[in-house]
This record gives structure tokens, C-alpha cells and sequence, in this order.
């Protein structure tokens, strides 16, 4: 009995960890990383070499490359008479999912300072930027001398994400009760 205990404690403990633990998009022009973070776990990075784009994907201990502009072989599978029948039902993203999820990332870094190459779109552009960086406290900037730095870091965990999306559901349906 005790071992069944042990059992679903471990596993309530690993799927809170796996809902609660924090993954980061990351873009850092400096250090040339471009990829996903989970915690300390996971990650995945985009990497350019010669012409190519590959993801180095590392997952507890386990590294791969895959390489994006080569096509896999795909074994092509018999459809089943059931498969047959049944037809999944198209996916509706809405828009007012999509903001609601977009709103539950938070920004802890953010520093922008690019240089389009063309001196009067960077002068059309700069107090965009200057704007943009004053209404949301972060050094957002145009420079004129030819250099492009980014570093971009957003944080969100999968909890977040679920309940932005019942959040919106709940919000929608309250909101469809009161036109009818």
C-alpha cells in the first residue's frame, strides 16, 4: 500500500513540475543563441551553418541535430476503415485565444538596438522606437552606426497558458449568454 502511495506522489510531483516549471523563449544576437528553454531540463536551438538551418535539440542528457531543409523519408500507412470514418474536426483558433495566451508570457529581458543599413528609414523609424521604448520602460532603440543587437527573453510556464485559455473560454461564453 505504501508503494502505491510513493507511486502517486511521484507522479502528482512530476506533472506539477512539468505544468509549473518555467520555459523561456530566448533571442540573444550577442552570444548567437536563438532557441527554446525548459528550465534546466530541455532546450532547443536554432543554429545556421552553411546555408542551413538546424535545430540542436538537448533533452536530459540526450542531444540531436535535424537538420530543416532535408526531407525526411515517410513511410506511407494503410488507413484503417475506422480511420476512414472518422474525420477530426478542424481546430478553431480564435483571436481572442491567441491574445489571451500572448498575454500570460512575461518579459525579463528585453534590449533592442538595430540599424536597418538605410539612414532615412532609420530616421522615419526612430521615434517609433524612442516611443516604443519610452511607453514600455525597456531600451528599445534605432542607432546609425551599423550595428544590430538583440537580446529577447520571455518566460511562461504551461499553467499560465491553460488557464489564460479557460480564462478566455469562460470570458466568451459570459459574454455570448448576454447578447442572447
Amino acid at each position: 500500500m505504501i508503494w502505491l502511495l510513493v507511486l502517486s506522489l511521484l507522479i502528482v510531483a512530476v506533472f506539477s513540475y512539468l505544468l509549473f516549471a518555467p520555459f523561456y523563449l530566448e533571442i540573444n544576437s550577442l552570444n548567437g543563441f536563438y532557441g527554446i528553454r525548459f528550465h534546466r531540463v530541455a532546450f532547443a536551438k536554432l543554429i545556421l551553418i552553411d546555408n542551413s538551418f538546424k535545430i540542436d535539440l538537448y533533452v536530459a542528457g540526450w542531444r540531436k541535430q535535424f537538420d530543416l531543409f532535408t526531407k525526411p523519408s515517410k513511410r506511407k500507412q494503410k488507413e484503417t476503415p475506422i480511420q476512414s470514418e472518422r474525420k477530426k474536426k478542424p481546430f478553431k483558433i480564435s483571436f481572442g485565444r491567441v491574445k489571451a495566451v500572448i498575454k500570460s508570457f512575461k518579459i525579463h529581458k528585453c534590449y533592442l538596438d538595430i540599424d536597418t543599413g538605410n539612414v532615412q528609414l532609420n530616421g522615419i523609424l526612430y521615434p517609433g522606437f524612442y516611443w516604443l521604448g519610452k511607453y514600455t520602460n525597456k531600451p528599445i532603440t534605432v542607432n546609425f552606426f551599423d550595428k544590430n543587437e538583440i537580446i529577447l527573453e520571455i518566460e511562461n510556464n504551461i499553467a499560465r497558458i491553460i488557464r489564460a485559455i479557460i480564462f478566455q473560454l469562460l470570458i466568451s461564453k459570459k459574454q455570448k449568454s448576454w447578447t442572447t
